[in-house]
């Protein structure tokens, strides 16, 4: 007869560790472009090992959260766009795999294997973000031409609304 365990329904080890390594990379990256938004990032990866060890989805949506006003404190800065890009990639990253780890976590518990899974995970998203991240930088310097970057941001805002405004 096999001996049946419960399942721990906690977050993977190795999302996890992915996770909160990308949310250090966002630190990193947004204290070359501004200390402010380098400490609301310090903050939301805090935030979110909190929800990660808690297995919280409410607390890693706080850390989203906190990662946009990051970006957004960078924003309003003198950060450069690339700097606002890469941190954008790290953000997002950061969030996204830990929301993956609970996620597998809750369906197949801690113990099991999963770091292949959440390898192949974690590359798509880098790969996904990645050329997301490469569309918009070649927009913005196609469309600034003598424009201030800001009308172009706000330009492309629009753009997003009305298309998901048409959508429903």
């Amino acid at each position: 007869m096999v001996a049946m365990t419960e399942i721990t329904r906690l977050p993977t080890r190795p999302g996890t560790a992915m996770s909160l390594s990308a949310a250090g990379l966002s630190v990193l990256v947004l204290s070359l472009g501004s200390p402010t938004a380098a400490v609301v990032s310090l903050l939301a990866g805090v935030t979110l090992a909190g929800g990660l060890t808690r297995g919280s989805r409410r607390v890693l949506d706080v850390a989203g959260g906190l990662y946009f006003l990051s970006l957004v404190a960078a924003g309003v800065g003198t950060a450069g766009v690339e700097i606002l890009l890469l941190a954008a990639i790290t953000s997002i990253l950061a969030w996204d795999i830990g929301e993956n780890a609970l996620s597998v976590g809750d369906h197949l518990g801690r113990e099991t294997e999963t770091t292949r899974l959440e390898v192949v995970h974690a590359a798509t998203t880098v790969l996904v973000l990645t050329v997301g991240a490469g569309v918009v930088f070649a927009l913005g310097l196609a469309a600034s031409g003598g424009q201030p970057v800001t009308a172009v941001v706000l330009l492309l805002v629009g753009v997003i609304a009305l298309v998901a405004g048409m959508r429903r």
